[in-house]
Formats: structure tokens, sequence, C-alpha cells
């Protein structure tokens, strides 16, 4: 079950939030968090470990959301400019029973 309460913080160098109302999303098996940046990169933490991953940078401007699919790839993100990218790259994180 999910609720609106903060469980921790996760913090990374040179990851800054694009702005106020940026999203970041949890994985479909509540492992991994994933943020986009101003920078335009996307950040990808293990929840376990408290640590960045993997780090996506496909995008060119600051990055405002990210959603990863139900099965747990692709990892979509959307910038500023309204570029979507999908990624399903197999250094990110494998979603629940997919193989890494």
């Amino acid at each position: 079950m999910r609720s609106l309460e903060v469980c921790g913080t996760l913090r990374a160098s040179g990851n800054r939030v694009a702005s106020n109302w940026s999203r970041s999303c949890i994985s479909p098996d509540d492992n991994y968090v994933a943020a986009g940046s101003a920078d335009g990169s996307v950040s990808i933490w293990s929840i376990s470990k408290a640590d960045i991953v993997s780090t996506l940078r496909e995008h060119t401007s600051p990055v405002l959301c990210c959603s990863w699919s139900g099965l747990g790839k692709p990892l979509a993100s959307a910038d500023r400019n309204g570029i979507i990218c999908e990624n399903d790259d197999t250094k990110t994180p494998p979603g629940p029973g997919l193989p890494a």
C-alpha cells in the first residue's frame, strides 16, 4: 500500500529537482526510485541501498517526470521541452520477475 508519508530522503551529487512540481516514481516492485534532474539526467536509486544504481542521460533539458510501466520496464521520462524518452536499457534495474 502506498501512502503520502515521507519514508526517507535520497540525495545524489549533481541531482537537482527541475521544479517544485517535478514527479519522481517508485518501481512496480517497490525496490527503486527514479527522479529527473535539472541537468536532463534521470537518477535511479536502490531503496534498500539508498544509493544510485544507474544514471540515464537522454534529455537535453530538465526532466520533470518519470514513470515505469506496470511490468517494470520500460521507464519513461519527460522533459521541459515536451520530449518523452523511453528507456529499456539492460543496465536499468529489472522489473519484478524479469531477468537482469
